[in-house]
């Protein structure tokens, strides 16, 4: 029997893949929590398909979080960190984090659409003057 440890674990990174999902957004939990299950390395738990980008998310529940480390949601919306001469990381809140892939994704379908509709009118357009020609 799995450790609670890694029960935990698993639940979490079923959790992420399934809001991910109830958001329309394609998502994808790796098979023991093995990244090379997915084509990834072995550190990714999770790959979230938005339209520009493949996200591989590495995944960590503990029982606290630094308190420093989130964002107070009442004040800000974004919690920007950086070691000393280190790499800056965003903190956001997980759904806050869905919905600006998921923008993305209903931009990018809204804008696809309407290029198809564009296609449809020329291409009818094309047409009737085919026929216009043909008649002459």
């Amino acid at each position: 029997m799995p450790s609670k440890s890694k029960q935990k674990g698993n639940r979490f990174e079923r959790e992420v893949v399934n809001l991910a999902k109830e958001k329309g957004i394609d998502s994808e939990r790796a098979y023991g929590s093995d990244g090379r299950a997915l084509g990834e390395n072995k550190e990714v738990d999770v790959v979230i398909n938005a339209i520009e980008k493949k996200w591989r998310v590495q995944c960590k529940v503990r029982k606290n979080i630094a308190g420093w480390i989130k964002p107070d949601a009442s004040v800000v919306d974004l919690q920007v960190v950086k070691e000393d001469r280190g790499t800056i990381y965003a903190v956001l809140p997980y759904d806050d984090f869905l919905e600006l892939i998921a923008d993305e994704e209903e931009y990018r379908d809204s804008g696809q659409e309407k290029l198809d509709e564009q296609r449809n009118i020329y291409t009818q357009r094309m047409s009737e003057i085919e026929n216009d020609i043909r008649k002459i």
